[in-house]
């Protein structure tokens, strides 16, 4: 059942081990050539999977940091990091170094609300605006850092509707936020309502109709005014309705609701609290 014999072989077990010897003392003297210099440690540990992935060494980050990061930001070829205030309003609030505020000259207050003022000004060019500037510090306190986004998003792409008050400019700078709107002279509907009290029919049905066209242009856009009022419905030179401050509103898909209670008491429908 097989051969049990064993194999021939030509070479004698002496010479069998030199051969192994000499292989061993030749392997030694290879790897200590190799590692000549390297402590234990280099030689035993391996590599992890992180420092596989990363994208720089630890020598890359360490040279870059050292040549970058103590240079003048204005010399680095690496964008400057942004501060964690500027970083919140970041992207619908682009940030400008360049005193843009100082293009503008004041010519009154007009306004004031909870996180800031309104000013009318005028640019360069001599043409009128109304400059919102607002404190970053308050509306982070207040938590309203999306209504404040939402606000100017919404201002900046449905502004072009010929009764909603339109918003060339807007940027941030490191306490204040500034958003810039067209300048409506007529001023508010309230202050007409106080002044005459009743108004005639004629003019109330062209005004119930344009504040119409504008909502109903922001419902096909989905979003929900939720803060009509006297105060928010400015008249301009030929005293049409100019719909303003969108503080409240919100984006809504289509089909879907919202269940929040918000608006000025005073002209909140009673089903809203029921």
């Amino acid at each position: 059942m097989g051969n049990t014999s064993p194999k021939p072989s030509n070479l004698s077990q002496s010479s069998v081990d030199g051969v192994y010897i000499q292989r061993g003392e030749d392997l030694c003297q290879n790897l200590n050539s190799s590692l000549s210099g390297r402590s234990f440690a280099s030689v035993s540990s391996h590599q992890s999977t992180y420092s596989v992935s990363r994208p720089w060494s630890r020598v890359s980050r360490r040279r870059w940091k050292e040549s970058t990061l103590t240079l003048p930001y204005e010399s680095s070829k690496t964008a400057w990091p942004v501060s964690q205030t500027e970083s919140f309003f970041l992207p619908e609030f682009p940030l400008l170094t360049n005193n843009k505020e100082n293009k503008f000259e004041n010519l009154g207050e007009i306004n004031k609300g909870a996180f800031g003022k309104v000013y009318k000004v005028k640019d360069e060019k001599g043409d009128v605006y109304a400059l919102k500037v607002l404190s970053k510090s308050k509306i982070i306190k207040e938590n309203a850092v999306r209504q404040v986004k939402d606000e100017v998003q919404i201002q900046r792409v449905c502004g072009h509707h010929p009764y909603i008050v339109d918003c060339p400019f807007h940027w941030q700078s490191k306490k204040r936020l500034y958003i810039v709107s067209e300048y409506v002279a007529g001023g508010e509907l309230y202050n007409l309502l106080k002044t005459y009290a009743v108004l005639p029919v004629a003019l109330v049905k062209i005004y119930i109709a344009q504040l119409a066209l504008a909502l109903d242009f922001l419902h096909n856009a989905g979003i929900i005014y939720r803060d009509l009022k006297p105060e928010n419905i400015l008249l301009d030179a030929n005293g049409n309705v100019q719909l303003i401050d969108f503080g409240l509103s919100k984006w809504l898909s289509y089909g879907k609701t919202t269940r929040t209670i918000c608006g000025t008491l005073l002209y909140m429908g009673m089903h809203m609290f029921y």
